[in-house]
């Protein structure tokens, strides 16, 4: 089964063998579909980013990278905008 704790409110988030999503948070709990919309439960709502990343789509193989954690010292990666690497008075 695919766990996550949430970040910012600490629920934990487990995707169930029918894929549907399984929240717990301060002993509540609530079943979620893979788009946050609320399928059973005392807990009716979600944070529905985390559930359709958990239990969406997959990459096959294993070779998800967001199931890997970031490698130590990584470079960032700087995204520019066409904006943002235009000279003045062009």
């Amino acid at each position: 089964m695919r766990t996550k704790r949430h970040p910012l409110s600490g629920a934990l988030y487990d995707v169930r063998p029918d894929g549907l999503v399984e929240v717990t948070r301060a002993e509540k709990r609530g079943v979620f579909r893979a788009d946050g919309t609320w399928v059973e439960g005392e807990l009716r709502s979600c944070d529905a980013h985390l559930c359709g990343w958990i239990a969406g789509p997959q990459v096959p193989g294993g070779r998800n990278p967001k199931d890997r954690p970031a490698a130590r010292g990584a470079a960032r990666v700087e995204v520019r905008t066409e904006v943002q690497t235009r000279s003045k008075g062009e």
